[in-house]
């Protein structure tokens, strides 16, 4: 599911003490990001990574994210390590030893991925309605594959994620100046 409503602190700093544990950091303004074009990242360092970017003040959709410099690439899927693989596994997979699916690049086993990527420049990103492809210039790449078969399948239906009819990936992979984003 592609996420399309975004908020950010950018107004009045909120004290720690008025925020509670779950709070924004500063009042939430409405963020609309535009679709990164490739030139905007290409040639950019990866410096962190982070899988589960996004809040609605309890929880969160699990949206990925590259950190390059004072941005983040943000990828705004719920649970969008799960759509991802490279190298032949899944990014994320909480179900991948029900499934008989190789470890993923990060699980309760700790994060392969931080540590195949961080410190690697971006050569290439192409987003398309249904599919994405990010190559590094070492060559490795992270992919959303058009065909919905090669994904996880939601544990409720057992059906392969898949997008809707009128979601178009395009719009949920932006650049964005915080990793503080509210959905």
């Amino acid at each position: 599911m592609i996420l399309k409503k975004f908020e950010i602190p950018a107004g009045r700093p909120i004290p720690e003490d008025q925020r509670g544990y779950f709070g924004p950091s500063a009042e939430l303004v409405r963020f609309k990001p535009a679709p990164v074009q490739a030139a905007e990242v290409v040639g950019r360092r990866i410096d962190e990574v982070c899988a589960n970017l996004g809040t609605y003040g309890m929880g969160g959709p699990g949206m990925f994210g590259l950190r390059l410099d004072a941005q983040w690439l943000v990828f705004a899927l719920w649970s969008a390590g799960a759509w991802m693989v490279a190298d032949g596994r899944r990014v994320e997979d909480t179900y991948y030893l029900r499934h008989g699916a190789p470890p993923p690049w990060r699980s309760e086993l700790g994060d392969e991925l931080s540590g195949r990527v961080l410190g690697r420049t971006i050569a290439a990103l192409e987003v398309r309605r249904r599919s994405m492809d990010l190559s590094l210039d070492d060559g490795f790449a992270i992919r959303i594959d058009e065909d919905p078969a090669t994904r996880p399948v939601w544990e409720g239906n057992q059906k392969p994620r898949k997008f809707g009819w009128r979601d178009d990936l395009r719009r949920a992979v932006f650049l964005c100046p915080t990793d503080e984003i509210w959905t």
